[in-house]
């Protein structure tokens, strides 16, 4: 199934979408986006994302051109049968060759949709190797989701020469921060441990479903700020995404976490994630 683009209301194939070089979205990474998936072709938690997405808009001062209800209109227009990976992106829009915000006055909005990719079981079998990023997490604007995204290129770039599935960003004082598009969690002594807010993480939608599953579950839940030193004492480690929902870490750095392969908590977080779905599913 090819890839569709939505511009501005407009379902194009990608050869034929195109939005003008002085776009502030294209000559600064002006602009804030959120990605998102179908489950049974319904867009998943759509709301929790809008909202992400009205805050980030909020933080850098970008006025969105589309509602909330007009989004999920034009976003449901350029599905496609199958199963669906989804980008919505709103630029700052047309401006003078400078960052200079008073001058765009109509914000582009962009919906991509590509099929997904579904990861092979095996993954969730077997765990992932994962590897400690040289590319630091920047403190300032780390919860916005903006379309400044040099820093993952770089991380990915780097991870993908180790053959690695994802990389994990330090803070400026090396502390345990996110992955490239994912949030990470510990499993020690029964309890979950994940980095919090002040280690510059992205606030993932995923991330909220799986601690608050977690606390159901009667898991102690720590969030907080760990040394990389720690990993050698987690019995367990594992990142969540909106696409890859709940993947086990079976090594990083070419070291097994805990006994290398999945441990217990992961796997049942996997499962009771998977159980949602179908609740989670009837919000929007």
């Amino acid at each position: 199934m090819p890839t569709r683009i939505n511009i501005n209301g407009v379902v194009t194939s990608p050869e034929e979408a195109k939005i003008p070089v002085l776009d502030h979205g294209l000559l600064f990474g002006d602009s804030v986006y959120e990605t998102l998936r179908t489950y049974n072709g319904k867009p998943f938690l759509f709301s929790r994302h809008f909202a992400r997405l009205e805050y980030s808009a909020a933080a850098v001062a970008l006025r969105l051109p589309w509602s909330k209800s007009k989004t999920l209109e034009e976003v449901r227009k350029t599905l496609f049968a199958d199963e669906c990976r989804i980008r919505i992106m709103f630029t700052r829009g047309v401006g003078d060759l400078a960052p200079d915000i008073e001058t765009c006055t109509d914000p582009t909005a962009i919906i991509i949709v590509v099929p997904l990719v579904a990861l092979p079981e095996r993954i969730y079998q077997e765990g992932v190797d994962v590897v400690i990023s040289s590319v630091p997490r920047g403190s300032r604007f780390a919860d916005i989701k903006t379309g400044s995204l040099i820093h993952q290129v770089i991380a990915r770039r780097e991870a993908k020469s180790k053959h690695a599935f994802e990389a994990i960003s330090l803070t400026a004082d090396e502390k345990l921060s996110d992955g490239i598009t994912s949030n990470i969690y510990m499993v020690r002594d029964g309890k979950l441990l994940t980095p919090s807010h002040a280690a510059g993480i992205v606030e993932g939608i995923t991330r909220k479903v799986v601690l608050q599953l977690s606390e159901e579950m009667g898991l102690q839940v720590i969030e907080g700020l760990f040394e990389v030193s720690e990993i050698s004492r987690e019995d367990e480690m594992f990142l969540t995404s909106s696409r890859r929902e709940v993947v086990p870490i079976a090594r990083i750095d070419g070291k097994a976490v805990g006994s290398g392969t999945p441990g217990p908590v992961t796997q049942l977080l996997l499962r009771s994630y998977r159980a949602a779905i179908q609740k989670l599913a009837v919000e929007d």
